[in-house]
Parts: C-alpha cells; structure tokens; sequence
C-alpha cells in the first residue's frame, strides 16, 4: 500500500471520472447525477441529527463566520461613509441594467409525511456528507467520496483534478430499482421575500411505496 495522499475532488467536475470507474457495476449506465454539500432540501420530514464530529465542526465555523461578518461589516460601514459624498453624484446617467442571475431549485427534495414514511426512513446523519445522489438503471444512491473535496465556492473552477487509480467512495445510501418509479415533474418555488411562485425546474421523481420520493433535478434543462 502506497502513501500516496488521494485527490482533492471536485464535485461538478470529477462525478462521472469517480463514478463510473470505481462504483456503477459493469452492466449499470449512469442516467442523472446532482453533487451536494449538505442535506438536500427535506419536506415534510424530519432532519437528521448531527454526527458528534461534524457538530463540532459546524460551531466552530458558526463562531469564525459570526466573528468575520462583525469584522467585515465595521470596515464595509466605514468605507461606505467614506466615499459617500463622492458616490452622491455619479449615477446622473441613470439605472444601468444588469444581468439577473437565473435562480434554480434545489439539486435534491426528499418528501414524505413523517419520518415513519418510506423517503423518511432512508434519512440518515451521514447524508450531511458531500457527494453525489446517483440515478442509474439500477439504482437510486447517494454516494461519498471518502478523500477530500473543494466546497462549493471553488467546485467547477480552476486546474483540472488529477486522478491516477481507484478512488474510495462510500454507498451512504442505496435503493434498488424495484422498489420505485421514476417520472419526471416540474418544481416550483417561492421567492425568499415577496413569497412569489416561480419555477424552479425539470426533475426526475423516484416515488416509493407509499407516495413519499426523492426529486433529483435534472443537469440538462
């Protein structure tokens, strides 16, 4: 065994260069992956605990990311103050349109009714991990790499990872074709402030048993 550290992943990138040498089975074709960072968005049941690990380093970075907005905020007051008077007069030519950034719905939606409900038994800590959920013509899975990866902010940009070898991932998650049926639905969701209705999406939806599922949304609108 070598001491050769593992790749840094990036999640956007590096899905079907992971997946499909190192998890899908030889006879499985990948059909939708979407990456994560954390829990995907839950309707209608319950959150899972925090592990005791991740819980500690979730107050940590409550406590920095607390202490930096203070910091920041004082010097962004104190900049705005002062160039203030020199900004009063700058917009005489009026509004100069922007590009709106379009606003997509989340990349997972688990819904159910209770956590005694088929979707709400799968939930589990350990899908606070980041990495992928997984459609193939097999399976539904949520799958994690157990190496290191970039957050989100970096994923997509910058050098393409290198990747020489097998790549362990775990199966945090696995429910077998059978037991669901995909169709696909479009998603809607509310606007933060005015509670607006705007759409947020093609999905593919995985119903089980008794109606409660998991939404995956689709890469290619």
């Amino acid at each position: 065994m070598s001491g050769k550290r593992p790749p840094k992943l990036d999640l956007m990138r590096d899905a079907r260069r992971v997946l499909e040498p190192n998890w899908l089975r030889p006879d499985e074709r990948l059909i939708e992956f979407a990456p994560v960072w954390k829990l995907p968005v839950l309707e209608g049941v319950p959150r899972p605990p925090w592990p005791p690990e991740q819980l500690a380093k979730r107050i940590l970075t409550v406590v920095g990311t607390v202490l930096l907005w203070i910091v920041g905020s004082v010097v962004m007051l104190a900049l705005l103050v002062f160039l203030a008077e020199g900004l009063s007069g700058a917009s005489a030519g009026g509004d100069v349109p922007s590009k709106q950034k379009r606003t997509k719905g989340p990349a997972v939606v688990v819904h159910g009714r209770g956590d005694n409900s088929d979707a709400g038994r799968l939930l589990s800590p350990a899908l606070r991990r980041r990495g992928w959920w997984v459609l193939t013509d097999q399976r539904l899975a949520f799958v994690a790499p157990v190496g290191r990866s970039y957050s989100k902010f970096w994923s997509g940009s910058g050098p393409k990872t290198k990747i020489d070898g097998h790549v362990q991932v775990d199966t945090v998650l696995e429910v077998r074709e059978g037991r669901y049926t995909c169709e696909e639905v479009h998603r809607t969701r509310k606007t933060r402030i005015l509670r607006r209705t705007k759409p947020a999406g093609l999905y593919r939806r995985m119903l089980l048993s008794d109606g409660s599922g998991i939404d995956l949304r689709r890469r290619h609108q």
